[in-house]
Order: structure tokens, then C-alpha cells, then sequence
């Protein structure tokens, strides 16, 4: 769980920041928001052996 919550708050950050560099077109800051928690997905599930 608490994974998962540093995940979206380091995820909403992330989506916010891109935003405000990008103005003009806000899809860059949901394409670096999706990046980002497909990142933390691959990241946390991975089983180490």
C-alpha cells in the first residue's frame, strides 16, 4: 500500500510539472504521468530471483 501511494503522489507531481513546461498542449503532461506509473508498475512488480 504504501508503495502504491508514493507511486501516485511522485506520479501527480511528475503529470504537473510536465504541464506547466508544456502549456500550449497539456497531453505531454499526461503522456509523462502514464510513463511514469508504467515505470513504477515494471518497477515494483518485478520478483527479484
Amino acid at each position: 500500500m504504501k508503495k502504491a501511494l508514493i507511486a501516485v503522489i511522485i506520479t501527480i507531481i511528475v503529470g504537473l510539472f510536465v504541464m506547466g513546461i508544456f502549456t500550449e498542449t497539456l497531453e505531454f503532461g499526461l503522456l509523462a504521468a502514464i510513463a511514469v506509473m508504467g515505470g513504477f508498475i515494471i518497477y515494483f512488480n518485478d520478483k527479484k530471483k
